[in-house]
Parts: structure tokens; C-alpha cells; sequence
């Protein structure tokens, strides 16, 4: 996708968000295979500093029974047995498996608290050697109170031995549950396992009732919480100005454009809850127009992230400009914190009548007609999530709504492999449960991209910006092929299309070529050797895609339609062109991307739309405060006439894949600017808009307004 990519999450992997891995790869396996009895590999073993440590449970299988565990699958079975153990004389054996999740089961519904962090651990054995390596794991399976079931993997690890392996994460829920099963699985379904020595231990304390919101007018006379962030500027209440009552808050004498007003929010918010916030501000007197914004600082386990939660707003001295928006915490956090700074300069300005308020939850509409089904036997239908949204509402939304789904930021290079050899599986892997549970087709986006790749990629062996030499060249390219293996080693099985290179073209250079890193280090070598290596790592039934966007202009599709051809001619196995289709409501014409599936069809090729979305704005300044009734029905009927080409053209196309979930989910709340924009099929209330009806009931949309027709 164009710029920066999803929803308020822009500045979230730049400013070093770094997950915690709940499995690691390329390392682990020869690790296992070098292992002796009572030598286990550990995942995530450090506790929180100052956290509790009250065991909650232990068993160890000693008395002969199973401990109040109890078998998994129709014909799995379970004993305690003496063949082996890691502690004492007994460990728990489970035989009999037809599929990766039937093995030992316990119920830990009675001893967990929602809100509350547990570390799980335990000893894993497979029974016998096999020549296809396991994926083991300990997983939760969750019923929410009147919701879906999901899963949640604990821990996770691969190996081919059969040493005895310690598995060990941390753990936690939300809401009223109605069931919680605890249980280890194993990819291999016809290899039996042993387990031993489980331990539940609770690691932090039930959470104090957060409160609902915040409001701060300052009408007392105090900042009320808001501190300087960096520590040199000066924030301090002040009655020169104010948008309502006396006093606003006043920040001077800022030193850098992330310094300004902060205010911690940890006691409020809560992992998975949706918030509604909003600020004013206007320069201070004598100032120069400067653009402010409103962003969430997250602290976790030592490691800072950044996120944007209202973009860049145009801010005078004559005026108080109003920044609104909702942001998710959708990560874990052990500190909160909201502030405001600006996009360049370091302007002093006024801030008034902050206000955080929690969204309701959320709950869909279960009596309306799926949309994949209206498409069924004609293209998949997809949208892009982020693991948050494997859960809750959110969940239910993909399940009912999509048979395909594609990870927005969870599988972009820096958010797998934020420094070399570093890979965080964490989130990508709860995409890819989620869907493999629901039976859901994943795309892969995207494995090459000149955006959202570790700077450490164009660095040279001296750790400097690499300059276009042999040498650097084949170290860039042996990087690539590392990337690639590594992913597509994790994948292969369960991804069914793979976004292989993204956004290569820029009509504007002679040759159609972006000029980035990779280019000026490999010429257009990278993009042969990305699809050569996929294609030998994630196997012969991947389907390999190159994906952009604007792909309707002639100029840029008919570089791209050259460079896929030269490719083809070349033997380079590409199976299908992604149109990205971020459209808008006035431009470009549904003809325009008709012409471009026929072209790239011609080639024999598959075609997808992989990140289609509709904005209401023609231009890049307007901003609604309100959007109109008449241009939501006008974006109804547009998404008709545009689905009805897909299925003119059904032959040539196997997928469309919405970008985003929800209009309270799209990245064009902050791209090109901040403001409000609505262009999904559901509206941030999870509702049905006129524009899903258009393609659900047409009967239930109004006519086009007058003077409008598509």
C-alpha cells in the first residue's frame, strides 16, 4: 500500500516496536537436536521486575493418574505412565492422535482471573524420532461469554529430537469466559507425546477498576497530571487564552518536535479496548502555522513504540483546531502515555478540554447476509487485520463477513525481523491460527518492499548505508534469500498466496523503475531473486504475486505489464499481478482498472485487489467534521458497479481483499492527513453501511443523489 501503511499504527514499527517472540525459529531446531535429557530448550523465561510469583497449580503425574487432565480429540487417549519422566518416576502420555490439537487437556477455567498475567510452563517429549520436524505447543482455548471461541498459542517451539523440551510463556485474558482449556498440541498428528511437570504460576495481581475516561479542562488552575515530556520544555496552566472557561494548558520552550505536553493513561486503558479522544490546540501568539498531532508513547518490558492517533493538523494562532480520533491498545504495555507534538518546528501552543472516554463494546450484526457468500464460486473475499482482531467483535466480524484474510503490518519485513537474525513470530503467528482455525485463506504481505524493512538490511558488513558494489550487492541479495527462507520455512504450509515484491514501479524515472535501496544496490535483481528463492522455499502450489497500486494509470501499468513480461520471458515464476485499488469516490474510472485485469490477464496471469478501499475525498485538504448522507450513498453504488466488473471479470480474478475491517480501522484516518474518512463496507460500530448493502440488497440503498451517476 502507498505511503505509510495501516490505520494509526504509521509510526509504530519506526519507533522501535519490538515483540516479544512466542517461538523462534532457524536456531531452535538445531538447538533441539543438540539437547539431552534434562537440558530443555526455554521460551520467555524472564518474569516481570516487582511482579508476584503465586504458583497456581503443578502437576507432575505422580500418584498414577492424570491429574485432572483429560484426553483431547475423539480417540485420543491419556495415562500416566513410567516410560519416561522429567521429574520423578512418572510424566503424562498422550496416544492415539488424528489431528495437531488432540493430545492432553485440562480445564483452568477455575484457576484464572481475567486481567491478570500467568507464566505456564512445561516438559515436552515427542515419542519416537520423525524426519519431518514438530511444531509443539501449549495453547488456550478461549469461550468468551456469548462470543467465538479462539486460541491463544502460550509457548511454542520446533524439533525433530526426542529430549525432553521446556516450554514457557505468559499468559492472560479479558472478559467473562465460559470455558478456558489448557492443552499441548503437536503438527505431527500420528506421533504420540509425553508431558510432564506443568506449572501455572500468577505473575502479576488483579488490576484495580480502571476508570472510564479522563477529561481536562484545567478550570482548577493545575496541569491536572499533564507533565513535560522531555523534561526541558514547560508545561503550565495558563489564563492568556482558553477555548472554553479560563485556563488552557501552555507548553513552551520546546527543544525538539517530540517534546510537548504528556499524560499517563496506564490506569485507564486496557489491552483491547477502544477509546475515543480528543484535544484543541492553537499557537501561542507570534508563532508561525505549524502542524500538530496527538500520538501514544507504549512502554513494554524496556522497549518503547510510537503510534499516531490524530495525524498532522494545520494549527494557527487564530484559531483553536480540534484533533479527534479513537486508538486501540491493542499491544501489551506496562506504561501508557499520550502527548502532543508537532510535525516540524518547535512552536509553543495552548492545549484545551482533553477528553478520553471508552468506546462501548462492540457487537456485530448476526442476522445479515455473509459477504463472501454473495461471491461465492466467483473470488475469494478478504480483508486485513491485525492479530487484535482475531478476538472479540472483531473476530466474530472476519468470520461471518470473509473467507481469506491478509495480515495489515503483522508480516511486513521490520515486523518479522526488526534487526538481522532477530525474527518475532508473535502476531503473524495469531493471524495465522486464527485463520487456519476458521478455515480461512491467508495472503502473505509482503516479503520485499522498500518501506517497512530494518535499516540493518542496507547496511554493509562495516554496519555503514551500503553504496552499489559487488560486494554489497551479494550481501543484500544473501539477506533477501535469508528473509525469504526463514518466512516462507514457517508459511509454506498454510499460506496460499504470497505478495512477493511490493511497489517496484514509479512511472515518473525513463526505465519505470523506484529508485530504491534495493534497486540502486541490485538493479532490478532483487525482484528475480525474490520470486526464484519463494518459489523454491514456500513450494510449487504457492501462488507468487507482484502488488502496487495505481496499477489502472497506463503510464505505470504498462511498466509493470513490461517488467512481469520481461520476467515471465526470463523464467521467473510469477503466477499473478496484486492491484492494490486505493480508490476514491470521484477517480479513477471503473473502466480504467477493467482495461488493466484484461492486460495483465493476456499474460495468462491471476489478478487480485489487495487493498481495496474507498476514500470520500477528492483532494488531499477538504476535511468533513461530519460526513454526508448523500456521499455515503453515492460510495454505495460505486462499490456496486465496481463489484459487478469483478464479476464480469471472475475469471481473471481469485480474490478482492478489503483494507481494514471497519471505518474505526482505516489508515486513511491519518493518510494523506488527518480527518475523518469512511471508505468500508462497516462503520466503526462494526454496522452495515450502504455500502455493504449495495452489494448484499441493492433495495436498501437510496437512489444516486441528482446529478450523480457512475
Amino acid at each position: 500500500m502507498r505511503s505509510c501503511w495501516v490505520k494509526p499504527f504509521c509510526r509504530v514499527l519506526a519507533g522501535a516496536l519490538l515483540l516479544s517472540p512466542v517461538g523462534w525459529w532457524g536456531a531452535s531446531v538445531a538447538k533441539a537436536a543438540a539437547s539431552v535429557e534434562h537440558s530443555p530448550l526455554v521460551l520467555d523465561t524472564a518474569l516481570p521486575t516487582g511482579s508476584v510469583h503465586k504458583t497456581i497449580g503443578t502437576y507432575g503425574f505422580e500418584q498414577g493418574n492424570s491429574d485432572g487432565w483429560k484426553p483431547r480429540g475423539t480417540y485420543t487417549q491419556i495415562a500416566s505412565v513410567t516410560e519416561t519422566a522429567y521429574g520423578g518416576t512418572h510424566s503424562l502420555k498422550a496416544t492415539a492422535r488424528t489431528a495437531a490439537w488432540n493430545g492432553a487437556e485440562l480445564d483452568v477455567k477455575p484457576l484464572l482471573q481475567p486481567d491478570v498475567e500467568y507464566e505456564i510452563s512445561g516438559y515436552v517429549k515427542l515419542d519416537g524420532h520423525s524426519a519431518v520436524p514438530s511444531m509443539v505447543k501449549l495453547t488456550v482455548e478461549q469461550q468468551p461469554t456469548g462470543g467465538t471461541t479462539t486460541w491463544k498459542t502460550v509457548a511454542q517451539t520446533e524439533t525433530a529430537d526426542t529430549s525432553w523440551i521446556k516450554l514457557q510463556g505468559k499468559y492472560t485474558f479479558t472478559g467473562g469466559m465460559d470455558a478456558l482449556k489448557l492443552y499441548v498440541e503437536s503438527s505431527n498428528p500420528a506421533q504420540a507425546y509425553y508431558v510432564d511437570e506443568v506449572e501455572i504460576t500468577q505473575v502479576s495481581s488483579p488490576p484495580t477498576e480502571p476508570s472510564s475516561g479522563i477529561v481536562s479542562g484545567f478550570e482548577d488552575g493545575t496541569a491536572q497530571g499533564w507533565v513535560s515530556r522531555m523534561g526541558a520544555e514547560t508545561v503550565q496552566v495558563s489564563d492568556a487564552d482558553a477555548r472554553s472557561g479560563s485556563y488552557s494548558l501552555l507548553t513552551t520552550g520546546r527543544q525538539k518536535t517530540y517534546a510537548g505536553p504528556k499524560l499517563d493513561v496506564t490506569a485507564t486503558m486496557q489491552k483491547g479496548s477502544r477509546y475515543t479522544v480528543s484535544a484543541w490546540v492553537k499557537l501561542a501568539p507570534g508563532e508561525q502555522p505549524a502542524k500538530v498531532r496527538l500520538s501514544v508513547q507504549r512502554d513494554h518490558q524496556g522497549q518503547s513504540a510510537y503510534e499516531t492517533v490524530v495525524g498532522d493538523t494545520a494549527t494557527t494562532t487564530g484559531k483553536w483546531m480540534h484533533l479527534s480520533g479513537t486508538y486501540t491498545l491493542a499491544h501489551d504495555a506496562d506504561t501508557v502515555s499520550m502527548y502532543l507534538e508537532t510535525a516540524e518546528g518547535t512552536s509553543s501552543f495552548y492545549m484545551d478540554d482533553f477528553e478520553l472516554s471508552l468506546v462501548p463494546p462492540l457487537a456485530i450484526e448476526k442476522d445479515i447476509p455473509s459477504l463472501h457468500g454473495l461471491y461465492e464460486g466467483q473470488f475469494s473475499i478478504g480483508t486485513a487485520i491485525e492479530a487484535f482482531q482475531t478476538e472479540g467483535a472483531y473476530g466474530e466480524l472476519v468470520q461471518k463477513h470473509f473467507n481469506s484474510v491478509v495480515a495489515g503490518n503483522a508480516m511486513k519485513p521490520i515486523s518479522l525481523q526488526p534487526s538481522e537474525g532477530q525474527f518475532h513470530w508473535e502476531e503473524a503467528d495469531q493471524i495465522v491460527q486464527f485463520a487456519r482455525q476458521h478455515g480461512l485463506e491467508i495472503r502473505f504481505h509482503t516479503l520485499v518492499w522498500h518501506n517497512q524493512t530494518g535499516d540493518w538490511m542496507f547496511k554493509d558488513k562495516n554496519g555503514q548505508p551500503m553504496t552499489p558494489t559487488a560486494e554489497n550487492k551479494k550481501l543484500l541479495l544473501d539477506r533477501l534469500e535469508t528473509h525469504i527462507r526463514a518466512v516462507a520455512a514457517r508459511y509454506k504450509n498454510v499460506i496460499t498466496d504470497w505478495d512477493v515484491v511490493n511497489e517496484v514501479i514509479d512511472p515518473d524515472q525513463p526505465d519505470g523503475m523506484r529508485r530504491s535501496k534495493w534497486y540502486q544496490i541490485t538493479g532490478t535483481d532483487y525482484i528475480e531473486k525474490a520470486f526464484r528463492v519463494t518459489r523454491e522455499a514456500a513450494g510449487p502450489n504457492a501462488r507468487l504475486f507482484i502488488n502496487d497500486y495505481n496499477t489502472h494509470e497506463p503510464k505505470k501499468r504498462d511498466f509493470l505489464y513490461n517488467l512481469v513480461r520481461d520476467l515471465l520471458a526470463k523464467g521467473v515464476p510469477i503466477d499473478g499481478v496484486g492491484h492494490q485499488s486505493h480508490i476514491r469516490l470521484e477517480f479513477p474510472a471503473i473502466s480504467e482498472i477493467e482495461q488493466s485485469i484484461k492486460k495483465f490477464a493476456s499474460l495468462g496471469l491471476d489478478n487480485q485487489i489487495t487493498e481495496l478501499d474507498m476514500g470520500l475525498y477528492s483532494n488531499d485538504t477538504d476535511r468533513y467534521e461530519t460526513i454526508p448522507a448523500s456521499m455515503l450513498i453515492r460510495q454505495a453504488h460505486r462499490y456496486r458497479a465496481l463489484f459487478d466488473m469483478f464479476s464480469r471479470q471472475q475469471e481473471h480474478i481469485s480474490n478482492v481483499t478489503i483494507w481494514g475491517t471497519d471505518d474505526g480501522n482505516t489508515w486513511l484516518s491519518t493518510f494523506p492527513i488527518a480527518r475523518l474518512d469512511k471508505p468500508l463496507l462497516f462503520d466503526e460500530r462494526l454496522k452495515a453501511k450502504y455500502a455493504y448493502w449495495a452489494l448484499a440488497d441493492p433495495s436498501k440503498v437510496p437512489p444516486l443523489p441528482a446529478g450523480n451517476n457512475e
